[in-house]
């Protein structure tokens, strides 16, 4: 009986605890300012006060445990008498609230190291399966939303809206990525006259979207829309950075990865991705494969690769895009032309990736494509990826709320 008290106890004094009485509450906080004090200084205690220490302790416990209310008032006050005399007893205010911190930081770091990792979706390199982030133009004809609506856009979507004109004629002359407050991904456009606009999502959105617009290259005039849209925050996503210890890569699925000692500095070829630490897309190949693409179709060991997600994108099965897999070709990409090597999957070409021995497992390389293979910079450019650069599968899209939140195939 008195073990199902103490189970009861714990779940009222911890997960509970907002519903316990207010008398029950200072107990227990006076029973952990008590169990600290003598845990921190036994060492330099006199045996009397180690005596009482240990008595009090052990009778606000047994009182705790059955609720004795009157009991526990009486101990909790000659607990809190007794700790004024003592110094170090009861804990300063601020430095109780920075160890709580500290102890909450290594905890997140601890798990997002070795456990779980949040990540967000650069590029549309994997859609329709995941989002990235995307610029949804908004007609010049059509008035910006309402405060109301952008709110709800923001907490449902992830999503902001921009609206940059050009004041003066003028020309873009450089972009670049900036952090802000270290958590948020901004792009700053430089012009030729001196002045610059921040827009709210990365490079290579805001890049590709000026590309379509035809918005680089050349002057703008005076009025003229430069940028104005919609601008959808990537899926963020939750990395299991755990499960690769406990079981191996398997064809199909969606990993991350990082980017140690993959080229993709190819500026004619892949501007928008070259910065980027940590790449997602889908393992279509494992160590010891060979890849080769027959348009629509991804060919692994000599045969259409079977499976599911992987076989909707070479059938162009909606709303996949309507090419399936597709070789580098020297009328789509002609710049990678210039870059010679075996990583380089062009047209009938076949690339074999490596498998480990028992003496050397870094050896092992995977072939990672995005769904979106139309616009998604790949080993198709950059080559295998190796087995110390693989983080771990991603596991669910935990915001924005949209049809991809929930568990990831």
């Amino acid at each position: 009986m008195r073990y199902l008290f103490i189970i009861i106890n714990w779940i009222m004094d911890h997960l509970l605890a907002w519903f316990s009485p207010g008398w029950r509450r200072k107990a227990c906080e006076a029973q952990i300012a008590l169990t600290r004090y003598y845990n921190y200084n036994k060492p330099h205690l006199t045996d009397e006060l180690s005596t009482k220490l240990l008595t009090l302790q052990k009778k606000l416990r047994n009182e705790l445990i059955f609720w004795k209310k009157d009991e526990c008032i009486q101990t909790t006050a000659e607990i809190t008498s007794l700790g004024e005399g003592l110094r170090g007893f009861k804990k300063n205010a601020v430095f109780e609230m920075v160890e709580s911190l500290f102890v909450i930081m290594v905890i997140f770091l601890g798990i997002r190291t070795y456990y779980a990792q949040p990540f967000r979706i650069p590029t549309g390199s994997m859609q329709p399966s995941l989002n990235g982030i995307i610029i949804h133009p908004i007609p010049e004809n059509e008035p910006m939303p309402s405060t109301a609506q952008r709110v709800w856009d923001a907490i449902t979507l992830g999503s902001s809206y921009t609206e940059v004109i050009a004041n003066v004629p003028k020309k873009i002359v450089r972009y670049e990525d900036e952090r802000y407050l270290h958590l948020f991904t901004r792009t700053r456009l430089y012009f030729s006259d001196g002045s610059q606009e921040t827009i709210p999502c990365g490079v290579g959105a805001v890049v590709d979207y000026l590309h379509r617009h035809n918005k680089l290259n050349r002057m703008l005039s005076a009025g003229e829309v430069i940028i104005r849209g919609r601008i959808d925050a990537g899926d963020m996503i939750i990395v299991n950075r755990m499960a690769y210890h406990f079981r191996s890569p398997q064809r199909g699925e969606t990993f991350v990865f990082d980017t140690r000692g993959i080229n993709t500095a190819i500026p004619e070829a892949m501007p928008d991705q070259s910065r980027a630490s940590n790449y997602i897309k889908r393992l279509c190949g494992l160590p010891g494969d060979t890849i080769s693409i027959e348009t629509p179709h991804l060919i692994v060991n000599g045969s259409a690769a079977t499976e599911p997600t992987i076989c909707k994108v070479a059938n162009c099965e909606a709303p996949f895009n309507s090419t399936g897999y597709n070789a580098i070709s020297r009328f789509r990409d002609p710049n990678i032309f210039y870059h010679n090597s075996r990583n380089i999957l062009r047209e009938g070409q076949t690339i074999s990736l490596r498998k480990n021995d028992t003496d050397n497992p870094n050896l092992n390389e995977f072939y990672a494509l995005g769904d979106n293979t139309v616009n998604s910079k790949d080993s198709r450019y950059w080559g295998p990826v190796h087995q110390f650069n693989v983080l771990g599968p991603a596991c669910f899209a935990l915001w924005p709320f949209t049809e991809h939140w929930g568990t990831i195939d």
